[in-house]
């Protein structure tokens, strides 16, 4: 199967997964309301985040590894499986000794939800290692099967305590935690003929996954920063439920194109971090035209959509979020074409590069949000994330302009021989754009 043949059925699965968690989210923000849906998206951003720094990159850095040198993945692997272990179960005690000291910032929490916590970052951890096991030999009908089961079963756990009417932050919490738990159930089933237990760690082999884990998450918790750090400022300067739960929905509407994007692009890193220097540049341009045609025509459909997306998913009582929304949606789509670039200086072994990029374009959208939020609330923090995207963008095409001789002017806009060579590669195993 082609590449393209490939990222096209892992993202026609996330465009199914999209719709059952856009279905989740509604049910969810309509039973909590908008104080309810504020406390969920904060803790959330606490957990991802706390999730990013446990990993330091391990799991990333064992895809990279085991694509440049594939006769020692076994060796990554197990080396990756141990750490992982070891960290997450760390990182979950810390995380959960934060939310519980700080109920002032994360709402009451109760004893139950904090041990979820605590499990949450190991397992979380570990599918992601088997995520990326898969993603070695690029097996996207395995990890469209199991994109599938997860959003299936957290979406079908907010429906049965929906209609028990027994759904509430904590079980909100739950549901969450479920979807990690099923994703590493399918990538554990998968990959248990790989992992030989038996088979102790090596402190060299784990230093050296840990020092490009370590360049690679800096590049990964950047992402990570831009995308919650306007919830964590919003609660902390206006510091009411309410007004996260208005922004949090909001920028989750502008950032559907980029979560209907987001499957392709761990593949897109191990197609680049194995493809010949003298193919790259055009086979990005070629990735670029398309992801840049998609994203026009995303803004468009939203900036249509927008306020009945709103008013049928969420009701009349998230009606604040249509303005921060349609302020964010052209900075979010913009960054939608931004993370195939920054995949492209991962994979080229440049992590540290993008991961600057990100960390000035944060800063900027720190510092806006700093000044807008207390004159003009969340339409400021809209203000200040859709600039900081935006400088994202332009910096990273000046970098990769410079560094891969990629042609900015053929990034934009699919061709008439761009459409007939995917046409060509969706009915052929072998193509052009393969």
């Amino acid at each position: 199967m082609s590449f393209l043949r490939k990222a096209v059925l892992v993202n026609s699965t996330q465009f199914i997964c999209l719709g059952i968690g856009v279905l989740q989210t509604a049910i969810l923000s309509r039973v909590l309301g908008p104080a309810g849906i504020g406390q969920y998206a904060v803790i959330l951003s606490a957990l991802m985040l706390a999730v990013q720094f446990s990993s330091l990159g391990f799991p990333m850095s064992f895809l990279y590894h085991s694509r440049h040198d594939p006769g020692n993945t076994n060796t990554y692997r197990i080396n990756a499986v141990w750490v992982m272990l070891l960290l997450g179960t760390i990182g979950g005690i810390a995380t959960a000794l934060i939310i519980n000291f700080n109920p002032a910032y994360f709402g009451e929490v109760s004893g139950v939800v904090l041990i979820g916590v605590v499990v949450y970052i190991p397992v979380v951890l570990q599918s992601v290692i088997t995520r990326n096991n898969l993603m070695i030999a690029i097996e996207a009908k395995r990890l469209s099967l199991m994109q599938l089961a997860v959003a299936v079963i957290g979406a079908g756990l907010v429906l049965l305590l929906y209609a028990i009417g027994s759904l509430g932050v904590s079980q909100a919490l739950f549901c969450f935690f479920a979807m990690a738990a099923t994703c590493l159930l399918f990538g554990a089933y998968w990959m248990r003929k790989d992992v030989d237990f038996s088979v102790l760690p090596k402190w060299k082999t784990s230093a050296k996954l840990g020092l490009m884990g370590i360049r690679l998450s800096s590049t990964d918790l950047m992402v990570l920063v831009n995308g919650q750090l306007n919830i964590l400022i919003i609660k902390y300067l206006i510091d009411n439920f309410e007004s996260v739960g208005f922004f949090s929905r909001g920028q989750r509407v502008a950032m559907l194109a980029v979560t209907a994007g987001s499957a392709v692009m761990p593949l897109l890193f191990s197609r680049w971090a194995a493809i010949k220097k003298e193919q790259l540049s055009r086979h990005v341009e070629k990735v670029m035209r398309f992801a840049s045609t998609v994203a026009i025509i995303m803004i468009f459909a939203i900036l249509l959509l927008g306020k009945w997306i709103i008013l049928i998913l969420y009701g009349k009582q998230f009606l604040p979020a249509l303005v921060p929304m349609m302020i964010l949606l052209p900075g979010t789509v913009l960054y939608l074409v931004s993370s195939a670039l920054i995949r492209l200086l991962g994979s080229r072994g440049k992590p540290e590069i993008a991961a600057l990029m990100l960390f000035c374009g944060a800063i900027i959208n720190a510092g806006l949000s700093w000044v807008l939020i207390p004159t003009i609330g969340i339409n400021g923090a809209a203000i200040a994330a859709t600039t900081g995207y935006t400088a994202l963008l332009v910096s990273l095409m000046v970098t990769v302009k410079i560094r891969f001789k990629v042609r900015v002017l053929h990034c934009v806009g699919l061709t008439i021989n761009d459409i007939k060579a995917i046409g060509k590669s969706l009915r052929h195993k072998d193509s052009a754009l393969s």
